[in-house]
């Protein structure tokens, strides 16, 4: 796993005496081997590296040794996605803020979505993270993890039981 920081734009990189710069080239950028080592990285310097985030470069379409670039969304695109969400996760319907917001595209990049506002949504990280590019079956997965769930947790309350047929439906 190849990890980088980026803000759609520039990457995070490594000077020789550790500080933290920012390169257009992705070749120049510090990788990571997880996002945990690459979260740890923002929190240890959140000045320098607001705006960016994890970047699995492997599951990146490449054209011979160019990245394919998502497009930066300015301040303004991003708060009419915003709103156009009640402020709220596309996905999960948690409330909000404006800055922590992350921009989900619905049809992932990788299964040929388009990147422009019709196709982004709001999103908090941990959903965006966890839908990542598994369409168009994202929902049928959160349904039977759901299902397991409760049935594991509640396996002997009738309510339960009927929520679940409920869904099976569905």
């Amino acid at each position: 796993m190849a990890i980088v920081l980026t803000n759609g734009k520039y990457y995070i990189a490594t000077n020789k005496k550790g500080g933290i710069i920012k390169t257009e080239a992705i070749e120049g950028a510090q990788t990571f081997c997880s996002v945990n080592a690459a979260m740890r990285k923002i929190f240890r310097s959140p000045g320098k590296c607001k705006g960016y985030y994890p970047y699995d470069m492997e599951n990146t379409a490449y054209e011979g040794s160019t990245k394919i670039r998502r497009r930066r969304f300015s301040d303004e695109e991003r708060e009419i996605i915003y709103n156009k969400s009640g402020g709220h996760c596309e996905l999960c319907g948690q409330q909000l803020l404006l800055e922590n917001m992350t921009l989900d595209h619905i049809v992932p990049l990788s299964m040929g979505g388009g990147d422009s506002m019709e196709n982004l949504q709001a999103a908090c990280y941990a959903c965006n993270q966890f839908k990542s590019n598994i369409l168009p079956d994202f929902m049928d997965r959160i349904i039977k993890i759901f299902l397991y769930q409760t049935e594991k947790k509640c396996s002997k309350d009738m309510k339960l039981k009927i929520i679940h047929k409920l869904v099976e439906a569905l």
